[in-house]
């Protein structure tokens, strides 16, 4: 971008808040709409006769869409800024989100949920890119989670206000609403967006689409051959992507098969949000205080594991006991964003954005099949249906019932075990520096 694009506002001055408010809008909207369908999923299977496995499939293709534009997202940023870039992606989630509130069929939703997927994969990744252009370097991890503090708290209030007017409105009426927030939300972005005025993005200039494929190649090749780079993001794709499937697709599903009230289950699953919300900070400020990235990140993932085999060992506890395990669920979910700080602390600086942009993609990875699988067990396809009927679990067609949820949920937990394994092979990458301070 030329300096015609750019202000000379101070980093952390008022630009600077300007543009980290917008971004974080951004992740507000690509939030409520993703996790908006876990309540509008259940009306849109009804309205447009979709089965359980093709519910499950729409959801999983939008984090599997989402995770492959993720792959570049970062590098884009890194070479091009957010001025441009974070606004015409929201104009891609726009058009996706008319798409969606006026789809008629399968077709039209997966289509609308690609288009939704690619624009949204500059969304978090890009508040946080922001973040890490205007303020000082040593905000980055908590900027992060400041972050996800508000899209967080932004989908608990946005599941709550779209389970009551799921109530008595049509679910496409709701959709509609919120492309119109968004159309709203990507003027404003082009008019006020600016670059920060830095010596390194003077720097950037066209060079060909070439270059700037080979640069785009150049920066993920160097950010995944780094060995923690992968299992930094495979342990976050554990923690957070099941985080997204109970969160996203099948926790207001499991609680209404155990036979809670449709919108009590609602309420119920959007805690879960809740408690990310608030531990996202604090998980960036005990790591500060530990001094290490690893031990609380440990900590959140193996409260998760817990907290997930109470949930679904105990699908007859009170509403209050529900409460309170989906609020802890979510909040141990928190050590996931912890995951950033680590990605950063393994490159250069000029590669935050793509070290960024790699950890989300493999947490909406492991996010999308975490949706799928469950799916595929419930509606008697797949691997994992075709051993539970070999073993006799599954006779006939499927009934929904809690034990086929328990069963279908069960991928969750061992998911979570599987990462705990990890962390003996992670290695602590808490800034030495840092900790002599």
């Amino acid at each position: 971008m030329n300096n015609a694009t750019t202000t000379e506002s101070k980093l952390g001055g008022g630009q600077a808040w300007i543009n980290w408010l917008l971004a974080t809008a951004y992740v507000v909207f690509v939030f409520t709409l993703q996790t908006g369908y876990a309540i509008t999923n259940v009306s849109m299977s009804e309205d447009l006769g979709l089965s359980l496995t093709q519910v499950g499939f729409i959801g999983s293709i939008y984090t599997w869409a989402f995770a492959l534009a993720q792959f570049t997202s970062g590098s884009i940023m890194d070479r091009l800024g957010s001025r441009w870039v974070i606004p015409m992606s929201s104009a891609v989630v726009t058009v996706g989100a008319f798409l969606f509130a006026s789809a008629t069929g399968p077709v039209q939703l997966t289509i609308a949920q690609v288009l939704m997927a690619v624009g949204a994969s500059f969304g978090f990744v890009g508040a946080g890119f922001v973040g890490g252009q205007w303020f000082a370097p040593l905000k980055y991890g908590f900027m992060f989670a400041l972050v996800q503090f508000v899209a967080s708290l932004s989908a608990i209030l946005g599941q709550n206000a779209i389970g009551a007017l799921i109530q008595s409105q049509p679910w496409s009426k709701i959709i509609y609403g919120m492309a119109y927030s968004g159309l709203a939300l990507t003027v404003v972005m082009f008019l006020v967006m600016r670059d920060p005025q830095r010596a390194d993005l003077s720097e950037r200039a066209w060079s060909g689409v070439k270059n700037f494929c080979n640069d785009l190649f150049e920066a993920l090749g160097q950010c995944m051959a780094i060995r923690d780079t992968w299992i930094n993001a495979v342990i976050g794709g554990a923690t957070f992507g099941t985080m997204l499937s109970l969160g996203v697709i099948w926790g207001p599903r499991y609680l209404i098969a155990a036979g809670m009230e449709q919108g009590a289950a609602y309420s119920v699953s959007a805690t879960m949000w809740l408690g990310l919300a608030v531990s996202a900070p604090l998980f960036a400020k005990w790591s500060e205080w530990q001094q290490s990235r690893k031990i609380p990140m440990f900590a959140g993932c193996l409260a998760q594991l817990i907290a997930i085999i109470v949930i679904l060992a105990r699908p007859e506890m009170s509403l209050n006991e529900a409460y309170f395990w989906f609020f802890i669920w979510g909040f141990m979910s928190g050590g996931s964003m912890l995951n950033f700080p680590i990605g950063a602390d393994l490159v250069p600086v000029s590669l935050i954005g793509t070290s960024a942009a790699i950890v989300n993609a493999i947490q909406f990875i492991i996010g999308g099949i975490m949706m799928a699988v469950p799916g595929r067990v419930l509606s008697g396809t797949g691997l994992i249906a075709r051993v539970q009927e070999r073993v006799g679990q599954l006779e006939g067609p499927p009934t929904g019932t809690v034990g086929d949820y328990q069963w279908a949920l069960a991928v969750i937990p061992i998911t979570l075990f599987l990462a705990c394994l990890l962390f003996l092979a992670l290695s602590e990458t808490y800034p030495k520096e840092q900790s002599k301070s």
